[in-house]
């Protein structure tokens, strides 16, 4: 009923945290291109450690 006292295992906090990423990356595009890529890099990686993970849940 609520989802207080779920844990959410790595995959999701690793996906949540891919999204999060993206999305800044993609807002700071348009002003600062060096930190979006810095960004992008980031959640390249994250992207990777999911795939190995074999996270089916993701859209790349």
């Amino acid at each position: 009923m609520f989802k207080i006292f779920e844990t959410r295992s790595t995959e999701e906090c690793l996906c949540d945290k891919y999204k999060h990423l993206m999305h800044k990356a993609y807002k700071l595009a348009l002003t600062d291109k060096e930190e979006s890529d810095r960004l992008n890099a980031k959640a390249k990686t994250i992207l990777k450690e999911l795939r190995r993970m074999q996270y089916d849940k993701i859209d790349s």
